[in-house]
């Protein structure tokens, strides 16, 4: 019977690691490695870590400077022993057995990788239905990569709803500093070898929502890493697929957008001040791909029509957007999927 490790980069976790651990304690028989990445925490983490790993000898810890959640998670990932790798955030959980089941289903289908259905949650005491006879498939790696690229749902750009064989997560490409978007870069990397595809829409990973910051919009050099993290992917497939790279640079471009309309709705002069080159090289880029944006139709049709907006009356379409903002005090449905929450 194949085993499993599990990889959980933290950084200032400390009141969370317990609980977490729990979860993958819970999460199947086959778990055999727990491999905590502390990435240079400034609170008690690695003190729990430690504790834990006195306490539970499957258990072990990497202490790192801090260098983002895609090193601290690579890490983990390179120095796991099992056959099968994984990896949770510290304020996510698993469902009960759903690291067995997974690793069931890609024997039974002699898979490459499997996918377990991701339900986001706000609540850790939420009962999750199981369903009595959960739909399952398999697909080839060109099949998922349409999914992947089209990034519609966190569901196929997440590293972490994910179970693959240990064999194909051994090179990565360094990207220092990286707390958003790292799952989409860890995905494209450790699809390249995959051939077979199992997914289940059994729930598996239970990610969690801070209900408080869903209706927050703000706006950092953070949010800038979701633009290195697809340049990296385009010079990735440039070299390894360059039938992908169509779709890489498609992605590339839209974060050009989506960084315009996030700091737009954040709508703060100091931080319109301190990212005004960025804006100015964003505008530029978009007025050279605003065709390709669209005519894909990759986007809901709202967002396309907010490109064309941007592109050819931006202005009076940021004073309506941040109008807009005031009014409802929500966040627009700009979506930019991390898996670093911190």
């Amino acid at each position: 019977m194949q085993d499993i490790a599990v990889i959980i980069p933290v950084y200032n976790g400390a009141d969370m690691l317990e609980s977490c651990v729990q979860s993958v304690n819970c999460a199947g028989k086959r778990v055999s490695e727990i491999i905590i990445v502390d990435d240079g925490s400034t609170d008690q983490t690695l003190s729990v870590a430690e504790k834990l790993a006195e306490e539970n000898k499957m258990i072990r810890v990497i202490h790192t400077e801090n260098h983002g959640t895609y090193m601290a998670r690579t890490t983990g990932m390179k120095a796991a022993k099992a056959s099968y790798v994984t990896s949770i955030d510290v304020d996510d959980r698993y469902c009960p057995n759903s690291l067995d089941m997974l690793a069931g289903l890609l024997e039974d289908q002699a898979a490459d990788a499997a996918i377990g259905g991701l339900v986001e949650i706000d609540d850790y005491h939420i009962q999750i239905p199981t369903p009595d006879h959960p739909l399952i498939k398999t697909s080839t790696s060109d099949q998922m990569w349409l999914r992947i690229m089209k990034w519609k749902t966190q569901e196929f750009v997440s590293y972490i709803n994910k179970l693959y064989k240990r064999e194909l997560v051994q090179e990565f490409v360094e990207a220092d500093g990286i707390c958003q978007g790292e799952d989409v870069l860890i995905t494209c990397q450790t699809f390249l070898g995959v051939k077979k595809v199992v997914e289940t829409t059994a729930p598996m990973y239970l990610y969690y929502q801070n209900p408080e910051s869903l209706t927050r919009v703000g706006f950092s050099d953070r949010d800038l890493d979701v633009q290195r993290v697809w340049d990296k992917v385009v010079e990735i497939m440039r070299e390894k697929r360059p039938d992908l790279l169509p779709m890489a640079q498609y992605n590339r471009w839209r974060t050009d957008f989506t960084m315009i309309t996030r700091l737009i709705l954040v709508d703060d002069k100091a931080l319109d001040r301190k990212y005004a080159g960025e804006l100015r090289k964003w505008r530029a880029e978009l007025k050279a791909h605003w065709k390709d944006l669209v005519s894909p139709h990759a986007m809901p049709r709202n967002r396309e029509l907010l490109v064309i907006a941007l592109r050819f009356c931006f202005s009076p379409t940021r004073i309506l957007m941040r109008m807009g903002r005031k009014l409802t005090r929500e966040e627009t449905s700009v979506i930019l999927h991390s898996g670093d929450k911190r």
